[in-house]
């Protein structure tokens, strides 16, 4: 789809020729005289870019800039000016200008800008399509009494960067909390780096976590970066932690005390900035007890406590659920959409859930896809 520019300036010259080059490299061109009328355009047929001249008889184009952008926050706009100063730059770079040229216009340099402002327009489109296509991907589904206050707290807690414990059953969705709270956090657009404690052998576990250097041991050919140097300014996922030793536990412990760390093998200290979520099924105070966790660990981690109940205790979510994830499936195998019978969803309301709000991990959701 050819790209489209609006060129805004009363000079009838500067309009013709910047018109005439941008139409040779491709792009369609329209034009606008003076403020108002680019913001009529704007408005009824937005372009992919606008070419703004500073000095124009009305609407001058500091403000019709700062209009164009309460329109389409996102619409890149460069702005040209005969007669540039560092304060009018710097108010049009505040106002969200991507750039400035001065007259007189060199056109070599107003195609590369031209250009480099619609390639980081369209990262920024892809960026904002992936990172809808991610929340709609990792999204609570429920209108439960008890969703709704865990979305609540999510909300809540997301903002601060304390620490979060989440515990449930397995499968109940812990880790779909643990990313809506990076989402909706001020480190959304950071790593989020997920370690399944569980599934890391107790012998690599370290390495795992804090990386190593070359040679620190049988098989160790290059050096590593570790899971809490990958997640460093976002958010590392600790999934169930209870399955650490005592003895990675401690070094955790020490990370969450002085954010900083060793590579396996090394002495150079590493520093960093992780906020970190952890989750368990198990009952930690049990686990305390038993000498199987270290209370100090739990008092640091459970710094906001987050519980996630089981499908069980929230049957009216049943039908919501089954249906976004037949929905789901069929998109992603390319099927028809479908619907599930009364008599079974029925049969999927009156079943235990025996931990797992998933319907889609279930045999019994597993046989009726099938079908689809």
């Amino acid at each position: 789809m050819t790209q489209q520019i609006l060129i805004v300036d009363d000079e009838d010259r500067i309009r013709q020729s910047l018109n005439g080059v941008l139409r040779d490299e491709g792009y369609e061109v329209r034009e606008a005289k003076e403020g108002a009328q680019a913001l009529k355009m704007v408005e009824t047929d937005p372009p992919d870019l606008v070419l703004l001249d500073i000095w124009m008889p009305g609407i001058d184009g500091i403000e019709t800039l700062g209009r164009i952008k309460e329109i389409s926050p996102q619409m890149p706009v460069v702005m040209i000016s005969g007669h540039a100063n560092i304060e009018l730059a710097i108010k049009a770079a505040k106002l969200g200008a991507y750039d400035f040229i001065e007259k007189p216009l060199s056109l070599e340099k107003v195609l590369l800008t031209v250009n480099n402002a619609l390639t980081m327009s369209k990262l920024e489109q892809e960026n904002r399509a992936l990172r809808q296509e991610v929340q709609r991907k990792y999204e609570i589904v429920g209108t439960s009494a008890e969703i709704q206050q865990l979305k609540e707290q999510i909300k809540i807690v997301a903002p601060t960067n304390g620490w979060v414990l989440i515990t449930g059953e397995n499968g109940t969705g812990k880790e779909l909390v643990a990313r809506g709270i990076h989402q909706l956090s001020l480190r959304t657009g950071k790593p989020f780096v997920e370690v399944n404690c569980a599934a890391i052998p107790e012998e690599l576990i370290e390495s795992e976590l804090f990386g190593h250097e070359k040679g620190s041991f049988t098989g160790a050919l290059t050096k590593r970066r570790g899971k809490f140097d990958l997640a460093n300014e976002g958010t590392i996922f600790l999934d169930e932690i209870a399955d650490m030793s005592l003895k990675t536990q401690a070094k955790i412990l020490r990370i969450l005390q002085e954010q900083k760390f060793e590579r396996v093998g090394g002495s150079e200290m590493i520093f960093i900035d992780v906020r970190v979520i952890a989750a368990t099924n198990r009952d930690l105070q049990e686990e305390i007890q038993k000498g199987k966790f270290r209370e100090d660990l739990y008092y640091r981690l459970n710094v906001i406590p987050l519980v996630v109940p089981p499908l069980r205790e929230r049957k009216n979510d049943i039908p919501l659920l089954v249906n976004h994830f037949i929905q789901e499936f069929c998109s992603e195998n390319h099927k028809e959409s479908k619907k599930v019978s009364p008599g079974a969803m029925e049969l999927l309301t009156a079943y235990a859930w025996p931990g797992k709000p998933s319907p889609r991990a279930s045999p019994k959701f597993r046989s009726l896809t099938i079908t689809c």
